[in-house]
């Protein structure tokens, strides 16, 4: 075979395939015999090319299909999977670092929005107070009302006492006390 272009997947998805052929760029009778010839594949359902951004948009419904399909047929352009390869071996965060980002961002988000007047804590508080007051009104003060008032005296850490600073007993303060 001559020297093919190189193409690389960019998306992979279900029922989905966009692929990118970069030095074919705006070349229209390229892009129209790789879209007529990718019609005949029968793991192909409907396929859309675009000369302008070099790509190609496969609508599939068996990847296993379209794959096997492309290393028996495909005599139009090299796929190199690398850089799919590459986004599907990255590093994941868990679900505690997402969460925790995403509260992060929604803090900074406020405080951008409030010039640094109020946080994500803050308004914590006053969600909680503000429960705590409708549950006291309502009647029901033993379980939510006083739930909600500890939660809130938590976030204001109002509920700390001086013994709660203290460290564990270190052998100075042991031997110290007796």
């Amino acid at each position: 075979m001559a020297d093919l272009p190189e193409a690389r997947v960019v998306h992979l998805s279900r029922g989905r395939l966009r692929v990118k052929v970069p030095e074919k760029r705006r070349d229209e009778a390229f892009f129209k015999t790789v879209e007529e010839r990718l019609r005949s594949w029968q793991s192909i359902e409907r396929i859309e090319v675009n000369p302008l951004t070099a790509s190609l948009l496969v609508h599939f419904a068996d990847l296993g299909a379209l794959f096997a399909e492309n290393a028996m047929r495909n005599d139009l352009f090299a796929i190199n999977f690398d850089e799919l390869r590459a986004e599907h071996e990255k590093a994941r965060p868990s679900v505690m670092e997402w969460a925790r980002q995403r509260w992060a961002d929604a803090d900074k988000l406020l405080r951008r929005w409030t010039d640094g007047n109020a946080d994500l804590r803050s308004a914590a508080f006053l969600v909680a107070v503000a429960g705590a007051i409708v549950q006291a009104y309502r009647g029901q003060i033993a379980p939510p009302a006083a739930t909600l008032l500890w939660d809130a005296g938590e976030m204001l850490q109002i509920w700390r006492t001086a013994l709660d600073g203290q460290s564990a007993r270190t052998p100075e303060k042991a031997a110290a006390e007796g």
